[in-house]
């Protein structure tokens, strides 16, 4: 009976989500990329022009707290919002799943994955860290997988995560980095090429695309209903809290009581939250936080002017071209400037405020009289839609 229920309960979110989606775009989504391509700019601009990571003990401890805390939530959040995308172009063909609708959608799907392939294969020539390649690969995954029951979905985005923890365990991550220089050995072959974009890169398909299933799931929910949208904020905040509280203990009993002879570095690995490897504690942390901050984004969208979150709005539909070219113009900048390395993590954190700023007024001003952004409509050319 109460499994009944629940179903019941899903069904009519699901039919819910579809008939709001049907009134048009939802801008809290486009506001939460603006705010992933934030913290992804900050997070990159410190770790090249401060030359520190984050949690550098010789800088302030507020900052670099709060970089260390934006370690792979940024990317999460940006997966996360690329599955409710993916769910909401498919809904026709998983609503009204005529061979015509469904081989369309396919079709879109493949053709603008193998273009965020080759795109992030020449992001990769100039960034070790990648995503745009495992959004590829999630758009294959997504075409073979747009019409399947939700359940199937959460328990595949499982099974990447159980998969990737396995290899891990018993495979050494570790074997082709060179941390120090974020330099990957042996990429440019046959087996790094493959073996770098999904297992060990600083983003891979295991378990990286599983955030985009997850996405898919949600995008099927219908997150302007006041009341899914506060019980999902609930339900997410607790989640990525207990993650948080879940690794402290966990380590701190390692470190003071347990006698295992394993080394630190590998302890916080294993049951940190940190990004790399991305393990179940950070997954939970990240995923956690990208949904609280969705929903919180979608409420905003509802509530505030819309000539408010306009220049973010913008920047958020430009998503895809502001992630590009924050890596190809913005860090190149400082390359070319010579500053890769020499300078505090406030002031590389200042460089990267600045870059987002100065990107969303030019979206804003852009999207004034362009509907897309060049990468944008490149993508949709590409995809033939």
């Amino acid at each position: 009976m109460a499994a009944d229920q629940i179903n019941k309960n899903i069904q009519t979110m699901n039919n819910a989500a579809d008939e709001q989606n049907k009134g048009g775009r939802i801008i809290g989504y486009d506001l939460a990329r603006s705010l992933a391509m934030l913290g992804m700019i900050v997070v990159h601009f410190t770790l090249v022009a401060s030359g520190t990571g984050a949690g550098d003990q010789h800088e302030p401890s507020l900052l670099s707290g709060l970089i260390a805390a934006l370690d792979g939530r940024p990317a999460a959040l940006f997966m996360v919002l690329a599955g409710i995308g993916l769910a909401l172009m498919s809904r026709r063909a998983r609503l009204a799943p005529t061979p015509a609708v469904v081989a369309g959608t396919r079709r879109v799907f493949i053709r603008r994955g193998v273009f965020l392939l080759l795109i992030g294969f020449v992001n990769l020539l100039i960034w070790p860290g990648d995503i745009l390649r495992v959004y590829g690969v999630s758009f294959f995954i997504a075409a073979a997988l747009m019409a399947v029951p939700g359940r199937r979905l959460l328990a595949i985005a499982g099974l990447f995560v159980l998969v990737f923890s396995a290899m891990v365990l018993f495979a050494d991550f570790d074997r082709h980095w060179d941390w120090e220089t974020l330099t990957y050995h042996g990429l440019w072959t046959w087996e790094g090429v493959f073996r770098n974009l999904l297992f060990d890169g600083f983003r891979s398909v295991l378990p990286w695309a599983g955030f985009v299933l997850f996405g898919m799931w949600l995008g099927r929910l219908d997150l302007t209903d006041p009341k899914i949208n506060r019980r999902l904020f609930v339900a997410a905040v607790a989640v990525a809290v207990g993650a948080e509280l879940l690794s402290r203990t966990l380590l701190s009993y390692w470190f003071t009581e347990a006698n295992t002879g394993v080394d630190r570095e590998t302890l916080v690995a294993l049951f940190g939250t940190q990004s790399v490897p991305a393990l179940p504690l950070f997954l939970l942390a990240a995923g956690g936080t990208a949904v609280a901050v969705i929903a919180l984004c979608v409420r905003l969208g509802q509530i505030c002017p819309r000539p408010v979150l306009q220049p973010l709005v913008a920047m958020g539909q430009m998503a895809l071209t502001w992630y590009f070219a924050h890596i190809v113009i913005g860090l190149g900048a400082l390359e070319e400037a010579g500053m890769v390395g020499t300078e505090t993590l406030p002031v590389a954190a200042a460089y990267g405020l600045g870059f987002f700023i100065v990107a969303v007024l030019l979206s804003w001003i852009y999207k004034r009289r362009f509907r897309s952004g060049p990468l944008e409509w490149l993508m949709r050319k590409a995809g033939g839609s």
